[in-house]
Parts: structure tokens; sequence; C-alpha cells
């Protein structure tokens, strides 16, 4: 995995080529992914942890 973000304040995603979401768990996860053109992969989990909401971004190149 090339980067990993826990809870960035915002992040920057350009030239999507497809996104794509999931509710893992009803009001406490939702997962999302983002295809890039240039085929870079990116996951974005959006869950409650202790009460509080938490992201995490992971993002690596699909080719590897």
């Amino acid at each position: 995995m090339d980067k990993l973000l826990h809870n960035p304040d915002e992040f920057l995603l350009d030239d999507i080529k497809m996104f794509h979401y999931e509710t893992m768990d009803p009001k406490r996860h939702l997962w999302c992914a983002f295809y890039m053109e240039n085929g870079r992969i990116g996951h974005l989990n959006i869950f409650l942890k202790d009460g509080k909401l938490e992201t995490r971004y992971e993002e690596w190149d699909a080719d590897k």
C-alpha cells in the first residue's frame, strides 16, 4: 500500500473513472472505492468508533 491516511481533514482525487460505495453496517460503517484513470485504487472507510466519526483512506497502484 502506497498511502494510508487516518482521519484526513481533506483530500483531493482527480480523474476518477468509477466510484462505488457500500453500506457495510447500517448507521456505523460506509465503504467507498475510487478507481482512477491512472490505474490507482482508493478506499475510503467512514465509521463510528467509540461514538466518534472516523475515516481511513487507503490508496495503491492496481498493477502492483
